[in-house]
């Protein structure tokens, strides 16, 4: 008793292509989301910098002054920027 399998190389082919295709799909459309959460973690990081600078520049404007203020603005400037991390930590996959 003998078994005869008779198939078609080209739509077995076919089908591997297809598979492959719907997976290279899947990876670039993850791609892009990560691309996507990137580009937004740069902006924030652009803000927090802008933030920072602003922060800073008010620091050295009280410090010029003498002024008492200047460890609660430290303190403020620390928990902005710890704050903004965090803020960032959810966009992380």
């Amino acid at each position: 008793m003998t078994i005869t399998i008779e198939t078609d190389l080209k739509e077995i082919l076919d089908k591997l292509d297809q598979k492959i295709d719907r997976q290279f799909a899947q990876v670039d459309r993850q791609f892009e989301k990560i691309d996507q959460k990137i580009d937004r973690m740069q902006e924030d990081i652009t803000k927090l910098q802008i933030g920072q600078a602003k922060i800073e520049g008010e620091i050295k404007a009280l410090d010029n002054k003498g002024s008492v203020i200047q460890p609660i603005i430290t303190g403020i400037t620390v928990a902005f920027v710890g704050g903004g991390l965090l803020a960032l930590y959810k966009y992380l996959p």
